[in-house]
């Protein structure tokens, strides 16, 4: 008889059922409910959730607090959404405890991001960590880290149009169901919303009695410094939108009591990185990728086209549920030239559908960065953009064996 190997390349081919939020909390309950011994920051938003995690999970590490962070979707490997101090879940920790479980998921039928979130927890209790850095998968009120019992501090990115099938295609409706992580008497952080989306979430936090915080406008020194009380931090990244991202993050630590304008944080937050957000791969020319994949994402992206060397060729592809032509429409007018491409994966848009006037189409996605470094040449820039499985694919061919 064949035996059925139970590995992470089986769960990530598991789909994620529709079926709420009993099956992963029965599945918890049979496995001592982990997360009821662990300390959590909940992160939910539209864009910006990695970034904000990372940024905080840097500074907590450098401070001497062991800390698990929880992401997805993952960009290297399936295990870098699992971390503790940065570091992967390896590979014998997570069958190990896949094993234990494997019972339970197949008879509650457990999706892939329920069962990567059913070991992570697990992970994290086995690993003693101080904290756990928990980003939402989808939306908040009914995401399946929303299992988890009151958090230190609940924290929201930005509210954008993403998800519009699920969540709602109105500000109020997706900033209502991120603002479904609050709890009764819990701070929640917000970072820069719309005015909408901040009455919204405002209501929520008063009806629950969670003091609330919203996050100012960045005010930005350099290209890669931005100031906050009476300090400058300097990032790593000289994306725009880093700095907000970095900046809620600040407030968020200083919130649990962090010391955020010593030495350490300092540190920690210019050393720390987001891998596939604005994250430059390669030189002559100057190569960056970047996880942009809904419009907000893309707005955020081409505002740091300006500061580019030209010329700029974009090589862009998206998922079908998403505005790709008017992401690749907003690309092309920033860019001296658009290249689309797709990738051979039944949820990516077609070439046909993503076309925009004078876009060149390369049907191979290899070939088509290929032609973006030769058209760009020695002093240009390459941006590859468009979503995060597409810049992961890519992403291999530069960073290979190097995280």
């Amino acid at each position: 008889m064949n035996e059925k190997k139970y590995d992470e390349n089986w769960v990530m081919t598991r789909r994620n059922p529709n079926h709420g939020l009993h099956p992963i909390k029965e599945a918890l309950a049979r496995h001592s409910n982990p997360q009821n011994d662990l300390k959590f920051i909940h992160v939910a938003g539209t864009n910006g959730k990695g970034s904000v995690c990372c940024y905080i999970r840097d500074v907590l590490v450098a401070h001497g607090y062991r800390t698990g962070m929880f992401t997805s979707p993952h960009l290297v490997h399936h295990f870098d959404r699992i971390t503790v101090n940065g570091t992967w879940i390896s590979k014998q920790d997570y069958q190990e405890i896949l094993d234990a479980c494997i019972d339970d998921i197949l008879e509650l039928d457990l999706g892939m991001f329920e069962i990567a979130l059913l070991i992570g927890l697990i992970h994290f209790k086995k690993q003693k960590t101080d904290y756990v850095v928990l980003e939402c998968g989808l939306g908040g009120r009914l995401d399946n880290t929303n299992v988890i019992p009151s958090p230190v501090i609940s924290v929201i990115t930005t509210i954008g149009s993403d998800h519009a099938a699920l969540l709602g295609n109105r500000v109020q409706q997706v900033a209502f169901e991120k603002a479904g992580i609050i709890r009764e008497h819990v701070p929640v952080c917000v970072g820069l919303v719309s005015k909408q989306a901040r009455r919204v979430i405002a209501a929520v936090a008063d009806r629950k009695h969670a003091p609330i915080t919203f996050t100012p406008e960045v005010r930005v020194i350099e290209t890669d410094e931005f100031a906050y009380e009476h300090d400058v931090y300097e990032l790593s990244s000289a994306a725009s939108y880093q700095k907000e991202n970095a900046l809620l993050a600040l407030r968020v630590l200083k919130s649990i009591g962090i010391d955020i304008h010593d030495d350490a944080t300092k540190q920690a937050l210019h050393k720390s990185s987001w891998k596939g957000r604005f994250e430059k791969v390669g030189t002559h020319p100057d190569i960056y990728l970047d996880g942009a994949h809904n419009k907000e994402g893309i707005e955020a992206l081409v505002r740091n086209y300006d500061r580019l060397s030209r010329p700029v060729i974009t090589v862009f592809s998206a998922l079908k549920d998403k505005p790709g032509r008017w992401m690749a429409s907003e690309l092309s007018q920033v860019s001296d030239e658009l290249i689309i491409t797709s990738i051979n994966n039944g949820r990516f848009d077609s070439m046909d559908s993503l076309s925009v006037g004078g876009a060149i189409m390369v049907a191979d996605e290899n070939q088509a960065v290929d032609e973006a470094i030769r058209l760009a040449g020695e002093n240009g820039t390459v941006v590859i953009c468009g979503s995060l499985y597409f810049i992961s694919d890519i992403r291999r061919r530069w960073k290979k064996g190097q995280d």
